[in-house]
């Protein structure tokens, strides 16, 4: 009988060693986002938890004390969408053990500290320089609104924040693994953004095939994406409408981008309606134009809302919306050739001034504004104008 209780407890004071670490042993540390940095839009919210052996029941992320997820086996993170406002937020990551015990860690980020007030009359054109072998100054561009010299009242190079639609022609026509490939160079693109850069991504048909936030996160743009299959026709114009609807709002540098063969069969708008819109905005429009066998053909193309005449004006129209938004044309010849065009695009962004002035006559008629910059020793792309508000 003695000798059966020391056993017994022997046995008792091996259980405790021979058992996982608990919640005595555990720690919960959120790792993103990171303290201090200023946040918008999406971010991604992680914890991990230490040592990583040590047993939780679930793992519950909060947003300014509001709970937005609880996930119960790792990885512990989650997107969360904050807004567009320049405020304080506070992410908390609760950590619970199988007995009820927790540990927490929080991360405080800060506003955007904005030291000038701007005139909310202020233009901003997004200048684009070449020919020149030496960085340019403020004294080395003039700019031209309606023929008049305007002043330059903010200079600016580098990256400056901004918001893309990237908008991926999902037809028939890229079936298989073109699609696929598309979007992985669309993916490669948002993780070369900088942290105050937002895009959505926008696949197209004669419809909306799938549409993502507006985000910096690269996983996001896959949510979803794998029930999406290319079929039907392309409806160009009315994807793009649709791009710049969902950026009007927005502040700041605005950038479409269009991945496409260009030949719209199936859209109700015309394309006079798009260049509108990107006129009013001043949306800076790049198109990846992926090339097709028959453009050198001389193919004649029809549909139900236009003949062959009408689709080579809708063409002639695209490009001139291209040109007077300060974008371009890329020409490609295979899919797999898209992340090289988009890291081409980004870092164009990446290097463009940014020169700003209050132009001397607005009359909120609707009138068109052409606007010229001239640069010294150098040549430029930027808006060729803007409609009155």
């Amino acid at each position: 009988m003695k000798r059966t209780l020391i056993l017994s407890l022997w046995v008792l004071l091996l259980v405790p060693l021979l058992m996982p670490a608990a919640l005595a042993a555990q720690e919960v540390q959120l790792v993103s986002p990171q303290q201090g940095q200023p946040t918008f839009g999406d971010v991604e919210m992680a914890a991990v938890i230490r040592p990583q052996r040590a047993r939780v029941e679930r793992v519950e992320f909060y947003v300014d004390g509001v709970l937005v997820a609880s996930i119960d086996k790792p990885p512990y993170r989650v997107v969360v969408d904050v807004g567009q406002e320049n405020v304080e937020h506070n992410f908390e990551a609760v950590a619970y053990a199988p007995g009820g015990g927790r540990t927490t860690s929080s991360v405080r980020t800060y506003p955007l500290q904005v030291d000038d007030q701007i005139d909310v009359k202020l233009r901003e054109l997004y200048v684009n320089v070449s020919g020149n072998s030496r960085p340019l100054n403020r004294e080395d561009f003039a700019i031209y609104d309606m023929g008049v010299e305007q002043e330059i009242v903010t200079f600016e190079r580098g990256d400056v924040p901004f918001t893309a639609a990237l908008l991926v022609d999902a037809s028939s026509s890229m079936a298989g693994d073109r699609l696929k490939t598309a979007v992985s160079g669309a993916e490669s693109f948002v993780r070369a953004m900088n942290k105050l850069d937002e895009a959505k991504l926008l696949l197209f048909a004669d419809r909306v095939l799938l549409e993502t936030d507006f985000t910096n996160v690269p996983t996001v743009l896959t949510l979803g994406l794998s029930t999406v299959e290319a079929e039907g026709g392309t409806a160009l114009n009315d994807a793009m409408y649709l791009a710049m609807k969902r950026l009007e709002p927005l502040p700041g540098r605005k950038v479409v981008v269009l991945l496409s063969d260009g030949v719209d069969m199936e859209s109700v708008l015309g394309m006079e309606e798009v260049r509108a819109i990107a006129r009013g905005q001043q949306v800076v429009l790049y198109w990846l134009r992926l090339r097709r066998e028959d453009d050198d053909k001389g193919a004649r193309r029809y549909s139900a809302w236009r003949d062959d005449e009408e689709h080579k004006r809708e063409l002639g129209l695209l490009h001139s919306a291209i040109q007077e938004s300060g974008g371009r044309i890329l020409p490609i010849d295979d899919v797999r050739q898209v992340a090289s065009a988009l890291q081409t695009i980004l870092q164009e962004l990446r290097g463009q001034y940014v020169l700003g002035y209050n132009p001397g006559v607005i009359k909120g008629t609707g009138t068109w504004h052409p606007v010229e910059v001239r640069a010294r020793g150098a040549q430029v792309r930027t808006l060729k104008g803007y409609t009155e508000p």
